[in-house]
């Protein structure tokens, strides 16, 4: 993204800044900083009317108006807002309803009454080039592969391959056949659709030797299409090899802490969004008393003067009240001077496991009873509720299985009411037109009949 001027923005103040969107990344990030009640100002077109020699005729005309936000909807390529128009305009009335999108290349104003530190941290790190890390990754396994697209605010999966490989035997080399086919779509693959001018690393990782494998058949292909493929050629020094424990997106977050990885992508904000989970991770594991979850507990670390980190998501954030958004920002002021703070996105693979924890959490300087009794509580909570799930999954059970047996009863006086004599198949012919008394015999053992009608050659019964 880029931004015209320059960004004379403060927490807690008025403002506005004039942006271009330069990608998706960017859209993201502006979805998590506009906010119904801000004003927009940007281009559209209008239609206008012409009357000239009786006929009627209209052309575009380009204007520029001011939205005041009443709705966002965001997708993957553009962000749609909809607000009352506050600009005066021959072609538009002030108050009149208006709808536009935002999306790449878009060049607008925004007008906020109140920027916080998040609004003007996640605006910093989509504007600032020096953070901005591309990275490209390919997770491969046996059978499987997977293509992802990292920057700081995404982890976005380009692609998917699988193929079927059949085992190593002796006399076969159909095995072989079959990883060199596999090789070839995931090279293919990953030439088409990584720009290198913009890589800054491609990293290839599996577990096992697989990466190794597959390195050696890259080198292969390069022998023997050194013209085709020159751009790979060139770009070599971009691509490291390491292990992974599988070949799934999970799987990204040891990877990046690696310290082979850390040096190519140093000084960016991605890396120390990875360094900061990796630390919550291992104390999480370790030292679970001093690891803080939700709001409430927050709260009290914040009271207590205990936070060591705090992370927190934007997807949390935005679902905030604004009231209580202000609060958190007017402690987080405070909180940065003395402790580490990070906001992750939603859509980052870091961001994407702190939402899992509800989307704000943090690490604390030392154990805080208040915290420990409060997450107690939340456990009791949660086993009643799991009590209470129980016990109506066991009367669902117990109501399907009395169901289960009024149907079974029902079936079985259904079948004896209904029970009809069986055709003799020789003679084609219903056995009720034997002699009476036979029937008589016949139905005794089960019910007393009330009448044999017969034209219809069957009996009625009291069941």
């Amino acid at each position: 993204m880029r931004y015209k001027g320059n960004i004379n923005l403060h927490p807690g103040e008025s403002g506005d800044i004039q942006l271009i969107v330069d990608n998706i990344d960017d859209i993201w990030a502006l979805y998590n900083i506009i906010e119904v009640g801000d004003n927009i100002t940007l281009s559209t077109f209008r239609k206008v009317q012409h009357e000239t020699g009786g006929k009627s005729s209209s052309t575009k005309k380009k204007i520029f108006i001011t939205i005041n936000i009443e709705e966002i909807d965001y997708s993957n390529n553009s962000i749609r807002i909809k607000g009352k128009n506050t600009t005066k305009s021959e072609y538009i009335e002030i108050g009149q309803y208006q709808t536009d999108e935002i999306g790449i290349n878009s060049s607008f104003t925004l007008s906020k009454k109140y920027w916080d530190e998040f609004h003007i941290e996640t605006l910093k790190n989509v504007t600032d080039i020096t953070v901005i890390s591309e990275i490209a990754a390919i997770l491969m396994d046996t059978k499987i592969s997977h293509l992802f697209y990292i920057t700081n605010n995404s982890t976005i999966t380009k692609g998917e391959i699988s193929q079927s490989i059949p085992k190593k035997r002796i006399d076969s080399t159909k095995h072989d056949k079959g990883l060199n086919k596999f090789f070839e779509k995931i090279l293919n693959q990953f030439i088409k659709q990584i720009n290198f001018e913009h890589t800054k690393v491609l990293i290839i990782a599996s577990p096992g030797n697989i990466k190794d494998e597959f390195k050696k058949y890259i080198q292969e292909q390069l022998e023997n299409k050194a013209k085709e493929w020159s751009e790979l050629k060139n770009n070599l020094n971009k691509i490291i090899y390491t292990h992974s424990s599988s070949g799934f997106k999970h799987s990204l977050v040891e990877i990046l802490a690696k310290p082979e990885i850390n040096k190519l992508i140093k000084d960016t904000k991605g890396l120390n969004d990875i360094i900061a989970l990796e630390k919550f991770n291992e104390i999480l594991g370790t030292q679970v008393n001093k690891i803080f979850f939700g709001f409430k507990s927050f709260e009290i670390a914040f009271e207590k003067d205990a936070i060591d980190t705090l992370i927190v998501t934007d997807g949390y954030l935005r679902k905030m009240e604004p009231l209580t958004r202000k609060d958190l920002c007017t402690k987080i002021r405070e909180l940065k001077l003395v402790s580490k703070v990070y906001q992750f996105s939603s859509k980052h693979i870091t961001g994407e496991k702190i939402d899992e924890y509800g989307g704000i959490c943090g690490i604390l300087k030392y154990f805080v009873e208040e915290i420990a009794e409060l997450g107690n509580e939340n456990k009791k909570e949660d086993k009643k509720e799991d009590k209470k799930e129980d016990k109506k999954d066991d009367k669902k059970d117990n109501k399907k299985e009395l169901k289960g047996n009024n149907k079974k009863n029902k079936k079985t006086e259904i079948n004896k009411i209904n029970l009809q004599p069986k055709i003799n198949n020789k003679e084609k012919k219903n056995i009720m037109e034997e002699d009476d008394d036979d029937y008589e015999n016949y139905y005794d053992e089960y019910y007393e009949y009330d009448e044999y009608d017969e034209s219809d050659k069957y009996y009625n019964y009291n069941g």
